[in-house]
């Protein structure tokens, strides 16, 4: 059902996101040694800013269609933040087995370097008050709640971070040996925008960002795409097939909710899988911070809630390990692409199930779990991959 797949990823690209869109497209083409009339289906995914800073884009999926040459009879939108990629994957396989469409594009990324440097620039405060309001708007009472100028979304995950250590005592140290090992898995990818030596004292001496968390705790944002088609037809790709999938999407906003802020969607996505998790050979796990990687393993079940501290300093989550996490390193060592990394780590997992993932390579990678998190742990996509025998 994967037919291809091609990324594009630069800590800043000068040209048009368009460009660099169309150049993960044509990758993903010729992998799969098709041409764009023979694309009948497209998805995308799309946030405020990440095409060349424009604050709205009229029918994303039309409009990427028309500059691509493609004519396609099906369409999606996928909103789904950061698990967005892994639920367009689904969406796409679901709609070739269904018949809607024999082979789908899947295109999702964008310039996430655009946001940071009006913010160091200055050139956000030429925004009138109403346009701020519509780029980072999270709830309808957005207003009544939003007093303090705070660090969407780094402030959010490091209350996440604070209440996970006065719940259960986890620790600074514990929360660093993670981004230590997800260092230890980049070192051997050449791909990653983040390599070298790292310490658990490397990481607590790096600059608080939003207390607890730490620099090297959270994404780099870049520029970027990732393209991949699914679809019917000959691959030189493994055959590849969704094994058991599950989401849930959590609308009402963290005060609202009756559940603790140290729980994700990932806890209600994980009862639809039907697999045994102990044959799972890689995790793929959302990383936009540290913190998320503890808590969604938590929530996948690896441990009782609260133990993730412990798990981390008994277990070895490198490539070499008993449990290997995020073995390309992650978003945290490879940046975020339009603050949507679920791209990374579908790719990884591709490159992983193929036997691609060159220097990284987990022998054996059967099956492997992408659990993908949105939002301000909104929305969770659990997808498991492999081949069906």
């Amino acid at each position: 059902m994967l037919l291809g797949f091609s990324s594009e990823y630069k800590k800043s690209y000068e040209g048009s996101s368009m460009d660099l869109m169309a150049k993960a497209v044509k990758g993903a083409l010729d992998m799969a040694k098709l041409e764009p009339k023979d694309i009948d289906g497209v998805i995308t995914s799309w946030l405020p800013w990440i095409f060349d800073g424009a604050l709205a884009i009229g029918f994303p999926e039309n409009y990427i269609s028309e500059y691509l040459g493609i004519k396609p009879r099906f369409v999606d939108l996928v909103q789904y933040g950061g698990a967005s990629a892994i639920e367009m994957f689904y969406r796409a396989y679901k709609a070739v087995k269904s018949g809607e469409a024999d082979r789908v594009l899947c295109v999702i990324g964008g310039k996430g370097t655009i946001m940071k440097k009006q913010l160091r620039e200055g050139g956000i405060n030429d925004y009138l008050e109403v346009e701020m309001n519509n780029i980072v708007r999270n709830t309808p009472f957005d207003e009544l709640i939003r007093v303090y100028k705070d660090m969407d979304p780094i402030s959010f995950y490091a209350m996440v971070a604070k209440r996970h250590s006065k719940l259960f005592g986890t620790t600074d140290e514990q929360r660093a040996l993670l981004a230590v090992q997800q260092r230890y898995n980049a070192n051997y990818n050449d791909r990653a925008l983040f390599r070298g030596p790292l310490t658990v004292k490397d990481v607590i001496n790096s600059r608080i960002v939003s207390s607890p968390l730490h620099l090297f705790e959270i994404t780099y944002p870049i520029d970027g795409f990732l393209a991949f088609i699914v679809g019917k037809g000959t691959s030189q790709l493994r055959s590849l097939e969704v094994l058991s999938y599950g989401d849930a999407i959590w609308p009402e906003f963290v005060a609202e909710r009756n559940i603790d802020i140290v729980y994700t969607p990932t806890i209600e996505s994980v009862k639809k899988i039907n697999f045994n998790l102990n044959k799972i050979d890689a995790f793929e796990i959302y990383d936009a911070f540290t913190i998320m990687v503890l808590t969604e393993l938590e929530d996948l079940g690896l441990t009782e809630k609260g133990k993730i501290g412990k798990f981390v300093e008994e277990n070895d989550l490198t490539i070499k390990g008993n449990i290997p996490v995020n073995t390309g390193g992650g978003s945290l060592n490879m940046g975020q692409p339009a603050y949507m990394s679920g791209i990374i780590i579908l790719e990884e997992a591709f490159l992983q199930f193929n036997n691609l993932a060159k220097g990284h390579q987990v022998g054996g990678a059967d099956y492997i779990l992408i659990n993908g998190l949105g939002g301000w742990n909104t929305h969770a996509s659990t997808l498991i991959i492999g081949e069906r025998k």
